[in-house]
C-alpha cells in the first residue's frame, strides 16, 4: 500500500544542485519523482548561463524518451502519464540577472521558472543569509521581483537574508517560496527559517521545501528522516499542511556521491570563495538523512509519515501537490 502511495503521486523534488551534473537525473528516475528543479545557474553570468540553459535543452530533448523541459502544470501531468522525468529550471541565484529587467522575460522564454534572490551574500537584488548586516531590497531588486511576478517566474527567498526576504514577500503578489530550508528554532542555523518568515510565505499562499541538507537538518553528522520530518511537523502546526513540500538538496559534495577528499575541495573553493561561511556550513563529510542518503530512496520517506499519523491525501501534498498549486498559481 505505502509503495502504491507513493507510485499514484506526483512527486517533485524543488533543490536538485546535483541534477546539473552529468546524467545525475537519472537518480530521481530511479527513485519515481515525477519532476525535479536542476540548479541550471548559481553564480554564471548572463553568457554562461544561457550555454547552460541551452544544454539543459538539448539533453532533453537528445532523451525525449526519458525527460520532458516542464513550462507549464500541464507539463507535469505529462511526465507523469508519460513515466518521463520533468526537468524545471531553476536558478539560485539572481546573478546571471545582472541588472537587466529585460533578461527575465527573455530567460522565461527559454524555460526558466524559479529564480533564488540570493545566494548566502548580497547581489544587486538584495542581502544574502549568512551576510553581517542586511539592509533589504534594493530599488532594482523591487522591480526585478514585479517582472517575475508578472511574467510568471516563481520567486524563491532560500538563501535570502531575512529582512531581505520579508521585504521581497511584501512586494510578490503571488505566493513566494522557499525551496529548500528548514526551521531555525529545531536547527539554528542562518540559512533556516524564523517562525515570522514561515507564517510570511504561508500568508502569501506559499511553500517551503524540506531541506535534507545535514547542517540544517539537526546538529549531528548523521541525521535520520525523523528529523526532517520533524521540521514538517513544526511548520504544520504553525501554518498547516498545505505550505509544506519537498526541496531535498541532494548535490554534488554529500557522501556517496562524492570522496571525502573531493567533499573537502568543494568545502574549502566555496569557503574561500566567501560563498560559504564556515558557521552556517560545517566541514564534510556530508550525509543525507539515514534511510533517504539518495534520489533513489526518496520513496523511504512516505513511511514514517504513515507512522506520524499523515493521511494520504496529506502525504500527496507534501509530496508534490502543494508545489503543483503554486506553479498553478504562478505560471
Amino acid at each position: 500500500m505505502n509503495k502504491s502511495l507513493y507510485e499514484d503521486s506526483i512527486v517533485i523534488d524543488a533543490a536538485c544542485p546535483l541534477a546539473d551534473e552529468k546524467g545525475k537525473y537519472k537518480l530521481w528516475m530511479d527513485g519515481g519523482v515525477t519532476a525535479i528543479c536542476p540548479t541550471v545557474a548559481m553564480e554564471e553570468n548572463t553568457i554562461k548561463t544561457k550555454q547552460k540553459m541551452s544544454e539543459w535543452i538539448q539533453e532533453i530533448e537528445a532523451n525525449e524518451a526519458l525527460l520532458l523541459h516542464v513550462k507549464s502544470v500541464e507539463d507535469i501531468y505529462k511526465a507523469k502519464a508519460e513515466n518521463k522525468l520533468g526537468i524545471i529550471m531553476h536558478f539560485q541565484n539572481t546573478k546571471p540577472i545582472g541588472q537587466d529587467i529585460t533578461l527575465i522575460p527573455e530567460f522565461h522564454k527559454m524555460g526558466l521558472r524559479m529564480v533564488q534572490l540570493c545566494y548566502n551574500v548580497k547581489n544587486y537584488v538584495g542581502y544574502g543569509c549568512t551576510e553581517k548586516v542586511d539592509k533589504g531590497l534594493s530599488s532594482f531588486g523591487e522591480k526585478a521581483i514585479k517582472e517575475m511576478d508578472r511574467v510568471g517566474i516563481i520567486v524563491d527567498v532560500t538563501h535570502t537574508g531575512y529582512r531581505t526576504t520579508m521585504e521581497a514577500i511584501e512586494v510578490l503578489k503571488k505566493p513566494p517560496v522557499c525551496s529548500h530550508s528548514n526551521v531555525y528554532k529545531l536547527c539554528e542555523s542562518d540559512r533556516n527559517l524564523k517562525d515570522d518568515q514561515i507564517k510570511a510565505i504561508a500568508k502569501k499562499g506559499g511553500v517551503i521545501g524540506l531541506n535534507g541538507f545535514p547542517p540544517f537538518v539537526a546538529k549531528k553528522d548523521r541525521p535520520t528522516v525523523e528529523d526532517l520530518l520533524d521540521h514538517a511537523d513544526y511548520m504544520i502546526k504553525l501554518v498547516g499542511i498545505d505550505h509544506i513540500a519537498l526541496g531535498i538538496d541532494y548535490w554534488q559534495g554529500m557522501a556517496g556521491i562524492a570522496s571525502l577528499p573531493k567533499a573537502w575541495i568543494i568545502y574549502l573553493y566555496l569557503v574561500l570563495q566567501g560563498r560559504w561561511s564556515p558557521k552556517a556550513y560545517p566541514p564534510p563529510p556530508w550525509n543525507q538523512p539515514v534511510g533517504i542518503e539518495t534520489p533513489s530512496k526518496l520513496s523511504n520517506i512516505v513511511e514514517p509519515m504513515l507512522k506520524r499519523g499523515y493521511s494520504h491525501e496529506n502525504i500527496k501534498k507534501v509530496l508534490g501537490e502543494n508545489w503543483l498549486r503554486v506553479f498553478k498559481e504562478v505560471w
